[in-house]
């Protein structure tokens, strides 16, 4: 049995929807595609800074994933060199933030669609609007 939740924390379900939310997208048209080419340029990332930079595959990572999520790199000590892998990094983030649009559309897209048939089944579950 689930523990109990104090009342002054509302009961949030987030990977239960999430959870739901990715089941739902796995069964769309071309959806296991698109999210295998997002893993694959994460792994291609960190493959390739992991080697050409010498760094440890965790650094490698946190720097593939900050490159493609658009967020900035907060280590000084991440600095790319070479003008081959300046090259790789405008290619990498040209191609992969398009992908992580992508895959983020089509999860929210479920999640909205996984929200709409939990609402036809218990309409008590629906937002109200005053």
């Amino acid at each position: 049995m689930p523990p109990k939740t104090p009342a002054c924390f509302p009961r949030c379900s987030c990977s239960g929807e999430f959870s739901a939310a990715f089941r739902y997208a796995v069964r769309e048209e071309d959806f296991l595609q698109v999210f295998s080419v997002g893993l694959f340029l994460a792994v291609l990332g960190t493959l390739t800074y992991s080697v050409s930079q010498d760094w440890n595959p965790v650094d490698a990572l946190y720097f593939s994933v900050s490159t493609l999520t658009t967020t900035s790199v907060s280590d000084p000590d991440l600095v790319v060199d070479d003008g081959w892998l300046k090259i790789f990094t405008i290619l990498y983030q040209l191609i992969g933030i398009g992908i992580l649009v992508e895959i983020l559309r089509r999860l929210g897209l479920s999640f909205v669609e996984v929200r709409r048939q939990e609402q036809q089944r218990d309409p008590r579950s629906a937002p109200e609007h005053p």
